[in-house]
């Protein structure tokens, strides 16, 4: 089956989408599709002229990208430069118009994303070359409040409902979001929830890794944040709560990886305010390989983030055997159902519910009792196991 993948971003940016995006297309080809991705060739939300969460950016800082290339995996990758960006969306003629000139060469369309124009473009283009199409809309939560709240508003009316009625099938990557897009207008029957995966071979032998933990000069126990360094993440509140976690367990280091989006200067002075920057390290986006060392090295993972379409940094940490604290809400709230963990009500006092938390683990060694939670990880939420029930989807498309 030739399969097109189109997204806003890909690897090497290092988001959710992003990931997801680049492990399905690399599993759908390993099983024998003929798989094209088509995207930009931005990595960041500042990297493009333009207005986006960071503010206003005047020029380019783009990185040095193929404009076409075939990865390890056969997928093809062509990339295009952005003319423009507003918020969240990347204006890219070059994207358009490849989809116009070449959408009927594939047998389906699978596009990723929401508040992004390339949904939008596919709609348009496949419903005047009757090409069926795929959403993963990933992230329909609109949490952020203020003006983030506002412009999904006007997407919902704008183009939003459009392009949910126009698809023919819609995945969800958890509960939450079938109930998102049966709100926005999707049928039923469009609807399939199929989770984000994890690499089975890579996460199948994980063990503390001794070089990470002499890095970090070998801290009695360690906490580990990952996601980009944007306020909605949550990281502000587990810098509130290591005060309160190292009266207890003093010699505890707070490790945060990601991807600075404009926040990890705040971060910072929040740490050095309530002095506890010497426990603090912000380690910026780390490859694959150590990202799971540090998995493995944790003693506990949390994430009190409150807009997570599915909390795939969660299901990683779960696959690594390290326990998780989680925000109740959105994706991370089917994360907690499916896996357990320890669960935050982000309405009130959520660093004060971080730090017993943490110390709960520190105190029960829970991280010795999650093997279950692992194993089921593991084998049932395995990339190529998401890349066959999605091809399954593929195919009752193209029967109809």
């Amino acid at each position: 089956m030739k399969i097109l993948q189109v997204a806003s971003r890909f690897y090497p940016r290092a988001g959710g989408v992003e990931k997801h995006v680049f492990f399905l297309s690399r599993e759908l080809a390993r099983i024998g599709h003929d798989v094209t991705v088509v995207t930009s060739n931005s990595v960041a939300q500042d990297d493009v002229p333009g207005i986006s969460r960071k503010g206003i950016t005047m020029r380019y800082s783009l990185p040095d990208l193929p404009s076409f290339e075939i990865n390890d995996d056969g997928v093809k990758i062509y990339r295009f430069k952005p003319k423009m960006a507003f918020y969240t969306a990347l204006f890219t003629p070059g994207l358009a118009r490849y989809l116009f000139q070449h959408i009927e060469d594939s047998d389906i369309v699978h596009v990723h994303g929401y508040l992004h124009a390339e949904p939008s473009i596919v709609s348009v283009i496949a419903k005047l070359k009757k090409k069926p199409f795929v959403l993963t809309a990933h992230d329909l939560i609109a949490s952020y409040g203020g003006f983030s709240a506002a412009f999904k508003s006007l997407a919902d009316i704008g183009f939003g409902r459009f392009v949910i009625r126009s698809a023919a099938a819609l995945i969800a990557v958890a509960p939450l979001n079938r109930e998102e897009y049966l709100n926005l207008g999707g049928r039923d029957e469009q609807i399939c929830i199929i989770p984000n995966g994890i690499q089975r071979e890579n996460f199948a032998n994980l063990q503390p890794s001794a070089e990470i933990l002499n890095d970090l000069n070998n801290p009695d126990h360690l906490v580990l944040f990952v996601g980009r360094l944007t306020q909605y993440k949550g990281a502000q509140y587990i810098v509130a709560a290591i005060k309160d976690i190292i009266e207890q367990y003093s010699v505890t280091k707070f490790v945060f990886i990601g991807q600075d989006d404009g926040y990890r200067a705040q971060l910072m002075r929040q740490a050095a305010e309530n002095g506890v920057s010497d426990v603090c390290i912000f380690t910026g986006q780390v490859s694959d390989e150590k990202l799971r060392q540090f998995y493995a090295s944790a003693d506990v993972f949390v994430l009190p983030s409150t807009c997570e379409a599915f909390g795939m940094a969660a299901l990683e940490s779960i696959a690594a055997g390290t326990p998780v604290v989680l925000a109740n809400s959105g994706g991370l709230s089917y994360i907690l159902s499916e896996f357990g963990g320890y669960p935050l009500d982000m309405s009130t006092d959520v660093s004060i519910q971080i730090a017993r938390a943490v110390k709960l683990v520190f105190r029960n060694g829970a991280r010795n009792r999650i093997e279950a939670e692992r194993k089921k990880a593991l084998d049932e939420y395995s990339w190529n196991n998401v890349a066959r029930r999605l091809t399954k989807v593929y195919e009752g498309v193209l029967s109809r």
